[in-house]
């Protein structure tokens, strides 16, 4: 019994760190159509290097020096969830994006760092 749920638990887990690029961005790209507020980012053409770790949407950001957070900014009443890139050499300045929830906000900073460790 062990020996299947540890199989069952691998298959799992090695379907999940097989998505490839393309299907990364396919999933981010669906998430920010259906949850982010920011038409800059819910509208944009996404594209990814692989070698460079440059993220470009719109922007380009080179995810080995931009720190992506997560921010709540609002009131209990009035919830602002977003996502800021921060470039580490430039520290006071960010751009930040809009989304529904905290939990999709979280979704595409999964996406983002699996598109990050792809090789």
């Amino acid at each position: 019994m062990k020996l299947i749920l540890v199989t069952i638990i691998s298959l799992i887990t090695l379907n999940i760190h097989a998505q490839s690029k393309d299907e990364i961005i396919l999933e981010l790209q669906s998430v920010l159509k259906e949850h982010c507020i920011s038409t800059q980012l819910k509208n944009a053409e996404i594209y990814y290097n692989t070698e460079e770790k440059i993220l470009d949407f719109g922007q380009r950001y080179d995810l080995n020096t931009t720190k992506l957070t997560y921010e709540f900014a609002g009131t209990a009443s009035d919830p602002i969830h977003m996502l800021q890139f921060v470039r580490y050499e430039n520290p006071n300045s960010s751009l930040s994006f809009f989304f529904d929830s905290k939990k999709s906000v979280y979704r595409v900073l999964d996406l983002i760092y699996a598109l990050k460790k792809l090789e």
